[in-house]
């Protein structure tokens, strides 16, 4: 029986596939998930069942077709964190905040990894047996014009990321919707911010289920997100905010953040990477500690005769570090890492499940 109403039933379906990315990014906001460690040990081939959280796993049934007209990685250039005390356990307040900013690499490494990344995935899609629509024969499709256009060229620049697509592909829908976000530093308040943005990409998705039916092909969006430090507030927590001192953690290591599969078939599902991937930390030559400028050294001698002079007993401190990149290492390193997980999607998507 033919559905009657069948603009109503693809309303569902890109409202469905649009609240689960929604979500998915709310959930990516807590930092208290452990992240795996691509190391020696670890087995794509294995892992690759447990590694994503899927809805809508039916969307992968019997694709044997694909096209792949949206795919960016944002890479994390500068991330902070603030840790804080109540002042209940001392004569006043204690504040700490850590910086760190990504040296050694720019925008040309990170479109270099993003376009090798592209074409090894669309190999990886031919390799297991699967057709892939060329970018020429999506690029002439009409619904594909208007989600171009609605986009922005690639890169996409903020001041603590730069986000990358392949060559001559815009970034549009979801993936325009949450990129410039860092990583420890966010909340769950800040993601809900970035949620507004992301309402407004329904509308890309419904394209996107016409220009599925247009191609005669599975649409498979991707978005992936690599950061480079993790920082920890040792404050946090009602214990930890009685503490007479604030500190702040670090782990200089790339990791894959996070990553997004969107497949529009017959019906609409996403899968999610369950956990961070932590990648080989020789990817940095050197974690140093950032030269203050005569201005910035002025600054924090002022607040601190401020303080002195109010006698409130209150001290905050901040460090900026800098995390330097060996360029060659850090671009096969994070390649690979990259490269790991999509590999593990192409397993996921020929298995069907």
């Amino acid at each position: 029986m033919n559905n009657p109403n069948p603009h109503r039933s693809f309303k569902r379906m890109a409202a469905a596939v649009a609240l689960s990315a929604l979500l998915s990014l709310a959930a990516q906001a807590k930092d208290d998930v452990a992240p795996v460690a691509l190391d020696a040990g670890f087995k794509a081939s294995e892992q690759a069942t447990r590694m994503f959280s899927v809805a809508e796993a039916k969307a992968l049934k019997g694709v044997k077709k694909v096209a792949v007209p949206l795919f960016s990685v944002e890479f994390v250039t500068a991330d902070a964190q603030r840790a804080e005390t109540s002042g209940f356990a001392a004569a006043g307040r204690a504040a700490a905040t850590l910086a760190y900013t990504l040296k050694g690499v720019d925008e040309a490494d990170f479109q270099a990894i993003t376009a090798s990344l592209y074409e090894g995935f669309l190999a990886n899609l031919k390799g297991a047996g699967i057709e892939v629509v060329p970018h020429e024969l999506v690029a002439a499709s009409p619904s594909y014009r208007k989600l171009a256009a609605s986009g922005v060229p690639s890169p996409i620049k903020s001041d603590s990321a730069i986000t990358a697509a392949p060559p001559g592909m815009p970034i549009y829908g979801m993936n325009k919707a949450q990129t410039g976000g860092t990583s420890s530093g966010a909340s769950l308040m800040g993601a809900f911010a970035q949620m507004g943005a992301g309402f407004g990409a329904a509308g890309a998705a419904l394209d996107t289920i016409t220009l599925q039916q247009e191609l005669g092909a599975a649409v498979v969006s991707v978005q992936m997100k690599v950061i480079f430090v993790q920082l920890t507030n040792n404050n946090k927590g009602f214990l930890g905010r009685l503490s007479s001192t604030a500190s702040v953690g670090s782990s200089v290591q790339p990791t894959v953040a996070s990553a997004t599969f969107s497949v529009w078939s017959a019906t609409g599902g996403t899968l999610t990477l369950a956990q961070p991937l932590a990648l080989d930390a020789a990817a940095f030559s050197d974690v140093r500690k950032k030269e203050k400028s005569t201005g910035e050294k002025a600054g924090l001698v002022a607040v601190a005769v401020l303080g002195a002079l109010i006698g409130s007993g209150s001290t905050s401190s901040r460090d900026d570090m800098e995390a330097v990149a060996d360029p060659a290492k850090y671009r096969d390193i994070v390649g690979a890492g990259l490269g790991t997980v999509t590999q593990m999607f192409v397993q996921r998507l020929k298995a069907g499940e």
